[in-house]
């Protein structure tokens, strides 16, 4: 995971961010990847900003929304959390 993706939205809630992981002002640790690839995180904040995703915004129809140029907020996109994979235990 790049958490360079991330990194407008960490900084505004005062974490440090490189490639590699996030961490507070003060240097510790809160999310980075382990030698597999896969993502960890000790922080429930951190964590909701990592799951969240910018995703074109739908009607109802399923059509993409389109932008009003006369408003500041764009209407275009809008954030979406991502579903966690989990395993199931199979059948008893």
């Amino acid at each position: 995971m790049n958490f360079l993706d991330y990194k407008d939205e960490l900084e505004k809630h005062g974490y440090a961010v490189t490639e590699e992981n996030v961490t507070t002002r003060m240097g510790d640790v809160l999310a980075s990847t382990d030698p597999y690839g896969q993502m960890w995180c000790v922080d429930s904040k951190v964590d909701e900003i990592l799951t969240t995703k910018r995703v074109r915004a739908r009607t109802d129809k399923g059509h993409f929304v389109k932008d009003d140029p006369s408003t500041p907020e764009n209407e275009a996109w809008t954030t979406k959390v991502a579903k966690k994979v989990t395993k199931s235990k199979g059948k008893k």
